[in-house]
């Protein structure tokens, strides 16, 4: 029966470890796998981050350019309000003296 009894806690114990095998190789292939993920996940991200910084590098002489027009437009419009002005200038004046000097007395619609 001593026998049979020390077979059997041999074998619980040849088990025991068989089980505790399992565990750490179980554990290391979840460290093993996390590893992977991560690496491929940061190659994923360095990827990502390359192609926006091309992006960038390929549009950002677009904004340049955009703001470059628009200030030509700018400057245009400004060129043609001057060219307005210095010619209406005098005639405005004009007609604000001779209103003011010459006054013409009406009666307001409402007396």
């Amino acid at each position: 029966m001593s026998s049979g009894i020390q077979a059997l806690l041999k074998t619980e114990k040849e088990a025991a470890e068989i089980v505790n095998e399992a565990r750490k190789y179980r554990t290391n292939r979840l460290k093993s796998a996390k590893a992977d993920a991560q690496k491929e996940i940061d190659e994923y991200k360095a990827q990502k981050e390359a192609e926006l910084k091309k992006y960038e590098s390929d549009h950002s002489g677009l904004n340049d350019s955009i703001s470059k027009d628009a200030d030509v437009q700018v400057e245009s419009a400004l060129k043609d309000i001057k060219g307005k002005y210095a010619d209406k200038k005098s005639s405005v004046v004009k007609l604000l003296v001779d209103a003011t000097t010459t006054p013409a007395p009406e009666l307001h619609i409402n007396a």
